[in-house]
């Protein structure tokens, strides 16, 4: 005889089932669910009850259909892995607390097919609200028509005079670090070790080390286009291969970033006293060799507040014009550079404003 307790998946407790469990009409319960005060005090609590022992939840897409609100924001990152990318989730994710709503999450892994999936999905739950950092898959403009969006982290060109952003400075913070090494470490041979140049925030960081190299009369050494680790230890070999020690690197993301420390353990080089490694990422600490990263970080506590008062604006008007919002990034000087000794923590020496 099969177990009562085990026999399948229980259905979820409907209106009906609460009005017959504690003994009253449908319209009873409904009233105690809304908080009406025509109930008695021992009716609200019977009904409160028979919610408690039914496991009573509610039905989101009923309460949808009503109010036209799903209850939910859509967020679509590049790549949960990445420290800043799970940072700025869990900050958003917080700021949504206050209010009740729940985020959905999509990874797109950069990839714009992947993105598609997610922004159709999205579109068809009929999300509340959108915060997308994007790949440039072919329907975004078409999502930030119907919902309400914040573009953060990044651009395409399709978005132009259409969405609300949240950018980050990368060309100004490249710019710094790249300073540092040719000005301060008086490097002669600064490299550009980066991703994919058609992603904004890459081109941006690449336009920031031109210019800093271009101003202090040092050659340009880049090698783009890497989409792994592996890739990028490929392209840092042929580079570094070429150079006099010691010589500076700057990465663009924690990928490319642990690309050139593939190379460099590979040529049996030293940081820092062979090479000088800087980037822009939430890199942390690299527990393997306790390096602490030179590094630009975005302050994701900072992008989250102000993505979500553009959202919130949004939702308010959806007619106003769209705004951008820059946000400085934090120039962090670690061991990578050889500005803090090995045991020492890192040293904020202020953000790379305009």
């Amino acid at each position: 005889m099969t177990d009562p307790v085990h026999a399948g998946l229980r259905p979820p407790a409907r209106l009906v089932d609460i009005a017959a469990h504690a003994g009253v009409s449908l319209k009873t319960v409904t009233r105690v669910l809304k908080d009406q005060n025509n109930v008695t005090p021992e009716t609200r609590e019977r009904v409160l009850r028979s919610v408690a022992e039914l496991s009573y939840v509610g039905d989101a897409g009923a309460a949808g259909l009503r109010t036209r609100k799903s209850g939910t924001i859509g967020l679509i990152i590049p790549d949960v892995r990445n420290g800043y990318y799970s940072l700025l989730a869990r900050a958003i994710e917080e700021r949504l607390s206050e209010q009740s709503p729940t985020l959905l999450l999509g990874d797109s892994d950069e990839e714009r097919g992947q993105e598609e999936r997610y922004l159709r999905t999205f579109r068809q739950h009929r999300v509340d609200g959108l915060i997308v950092l994007p790949a440039g898959a072919p329907s975004l403009p078409d999502a930030v028509r119907e919902i309400p969006s914040v573009i953060v982290d990044r651009t395409v060109p399709s978005l132009a005079g259409l969405a609300d952003h949240v950018l980050a400075d990368h060309r100004r913070a490249a710019g710094r670090l790249v300073e540092h090494l040719v000005r301060h470490h008086r490097l002669t041979e600064v490299a550009f070790l980066g991703g994919d140049t058609a992603i904004s925030v890459v081109a941006e960081q690449e336009r920031g080390y031109q210019d800093a190299v271009a101003k202090a009369g040092r050659p340009a050494f880049v090698s783009t286009g890497h989409r792994t680790p592996d890739d990028a230890t490929a392209g840092a070999l042929q580079l570094f291969r070429s150079f006099t020690r010691p010589f500076g690197v700057f990465t663009t993301n924690n990928r490319m970033f642990w690309g050139a420390m593939g190379a460099i353990a590979r040529l049996g080089l030293r940081i820092p006293t062979d090479v000088l490694l800087t980037t822009i990422d939430s890199i942390g600490e690299a527990t393997v060799t306790g390096l602490r990263p030179t590094q630009g970080v975005v302050p994701a506590s900072d992008v989250a507040a102000r993505s979500m008062q553009l959202l919130e604006r949004r939702m308010a008007e959806p007619a106003s014009p769209p705004t951008t919002v820059t946000v400085d990034i934090d120039i962090e000087f670690g061991t990578t550079c050889g500005c803090v000794p090995l045991t020492s923590s890192p040293l904020v020496l202020g953000s790379a404003s305009r």
